[in-house]
């Protein structure tokens, strides 16, 4: 337990300052983009009226008031460069042991003890990755309405809080989705750690070839599993929930496994 603590220590002191500076950069260009709009929807107004000549209220009749859905539209975008970067970062937490100058895998590998503890280092330092990017989007978005409430004119303002579908299936702010939308996450990680070790461990043209096996083997569970049910129709909606969470629990606890015997018995010094 101390051994893991430590390296998953290591692993956030690694990439803390890349993580801290990518989180900046995101939260700093969706409140631009907020105050942005807000600018923008007003100087619009204006040069409205001026060469049209009409009224405030007429203006704002042609063009429709702001909401905050509106100005924070640009959001979902970011969020997807934010997953993909994390998806990349996945990747890269373990590519960089292997290529770094100091190959850092090797120190790692020859650590005593069971090597469960390396995968599962990364794997909770990606977790706690991704809640800290859950959390901190949750409070931009917040602090985004509360910039936009102050800047914009009440007149100019739809009175409504409200965000974009992508938002609200990513926010809902339920516990139970916010559970799900994490244990999701965490078998995307866990399946990519399962590809790089499956690589590292064959190298080359096998251990492609085992790459485009597992990612075939997954998308035959999915689609065959959901083909089988809607085939035999005998299932009702919560019996189908049922079946469907114990084929995503039974293919999570496989890909753990795998990376972990990979780790022990495939990847060498």
């Amino acid at each position: 337990m101390k051994q893991y603590l430590m390296l998953t220590n290591e692993e956030l002191k690694r990439s803390w300052k890349m993580i801290v500076a990518v989180i900046l950069a995101m939260a700093s260009i969706e409140i631009l983009t907020v105050v942005g709009r807000v600018i923008y929807q007003e100087r619009q107004v204006r040069n409205y009226m001026s060469d049209a000549k009409v009224t405030e209220s007429e203006a704002l009749r042609s063009f429709g008031k702001l909401s905050f859905e509106q100005a924070s539209s640009y959001f979902s975008y970011v969020i997807m460069i934010g997953i993909v970067l994390v998806i990349l970062y996945a990747i890269q937490i373990w590519y960089r042991d292997w290529f770094g100058e100091s190959k850092y895998i090797y120190r790692l590998l020859l650590l005593p003890g069971g090597r469960a503890k390396i995968f599962f280092a990364k794997w909770t330092s990606l977790a706690l990755v991704i809640i800290s990017f859950i959390g901190l989007q949750w409070a931009v978005i917040q602090l985004s309405y509360a910039i936009f409430n102050w800047l914009i004119k009440n007149n100019y303002r739809a009175s409504s809080f409200d965000i974009s579908m992508t938002l609200k299936q990513l926010y809902t702010m339920n516990v139970v989705d916010v559970l799900i939308l994490l244990i999701l996450s965490l078998f995307v990680v866990s399946f990519l750690f399962m590809l790089v070790l499956l690589e590292r461990s064959y190298r080359k043209a096998k251990g492609l070839l085992f790459i485009v096996l597992e990612v075939i083997a997954l998308l035959v569970i999915m689609m065959g599993g959901m083909y089988v049910i809607e085939t035999l129709d005998i299932f009702l909606s919560q019996e189908i929930s049922g079946i469907m969470l114990a084929i995503f629990v039974l293919y999570f606890a496989y890909t753990i496994w795998k990376s972990l015997r990979l780790l022990k018995w495939k990847i060498s010094v």
